[in-house]
């Protein structure tokens, strides 16, 4: 049985990364909007530089205290991989359904249930492994794979892989680090990784489009906070299965803002996630949760 203030942690958690999932599901609609007009490293330097902006009252208040760290090492892995994946998944959201783009990302649970159990030890139990292949499958209905992957389709795949690496790391620094400090350091390391590829296929946004690039940025930083906050509190498998959650709101947006209705199938793969969420989050492992 998992203890009842680790429950409560999860469900805290499971809170935060709800919080996480709409703001940077909008953002990412907002995302496949601006990137018609702009190339999609300038976009993705956008969103990390405005975002890393909004760090700035933090740093302010906390002065040098918010940058010492001896986990260098650890938030370079992390910052590498989540701009990398990120910039897999601005390029397939700009060609494929967000919907589509978003089932693909959500194989990520799959690898991190497969890390939490290598890196952390934790029994996921029976029941916590079929809720997480029940997700899956619940993103597969809204994907319909006809099993020819194009390259977009393997972006979103990749973003996935590096995803799961960075949340896994996030797991391991909040250990240690507080919430902010992770957010801060992915957000200012992503932003100068993204500066060569951004310089390399520069476009100057057009006035209209300054106020898109603010929002995306400025959700970008609740959506990181959140994450962060919410991977601190809850067990590793229980927050990296709540990404599902995600799913729902992206189709939802696809269907109003770029009308991809979802269909039948659709639907039935919203409520297998649903479902899935609930079980992982509220329900006890079979196993002894290792912290």
């Amino acid at each position: 049985m998992i203890p009842a203030p680790a429950r409560r942690n999860d469900i805290v958690g499971a809170t935060y990364l709800l919080l996480s999932g709409a703001a940077l599901v909008v953002a990412l609609a907002m995302i496949k909007h601006v990137a018609r007009e702009l190339p999609d490293t300038v976009v993705v330097f956008f969103r990390h530089l405005v975002a890393a902006a909004c760090f700035a009252p933090i740093l302010w208040r906390s002065g040098r205290a918010m940058l010492r760290t001896d986990r260098l090492a650890g938030h370079a892995l992390r910052s590498a991989c989540g701009y990398g994946g990120f910039l897999a998944f601005v390029y397939a959201v700009g060609r494929m359904p967000i919907a589509d783009a978003m089932a693909l990302a959500f194989t990520q649970p799959l690898w991190s249930a497969m890390f939490a159990r290598v890196v952390f030890g934790e029994r996921l139990g029976a029941l916590r492994i079929a809720a997480i292949l029940l997700g899956f499958a619940g993103a597969m209905l809204v994907l319909k794979p006809s099993g020819a992957l194009a390259l977009p389709a393997l972006a979103a795949l990749l973003n996935a892989l590096l995803s799961s690496v960075a949340m896994m790391t996030v797991k391991q620094l909040s250990a240690t680090e507080p919430p902010e400090r992770i957010a801060m350091f992915f957000m200012v390391v992503a932003m100068l990784l993204s500066i060569p590829p951004a310089a390399l296929n520069w476009a100057t946004p057009p006035v209209a489009l300054w106020p898109w690039l603010i929002a995306i940025g400025v959700l970008a930083w609740a959506g990181q906070v959140c994450l962060s906050r919410g991977y601190a509190l809850g067990r590793f498998s229980a927050m990296a299965a709540m990404d599902f959650t995600r799913l729902p709101i992206a189709v939802a947006l696809g269907w109003v803002l770029f009308a991809e209705a979802p269909d039948l199938a659709v639907l039935a793969g919203m409520a297998a996630i649903a479902v899935a969420s609930a079980i992982i989050v509220l329900m006890p492992s079979a196993g002894r949760a290792a912290r």
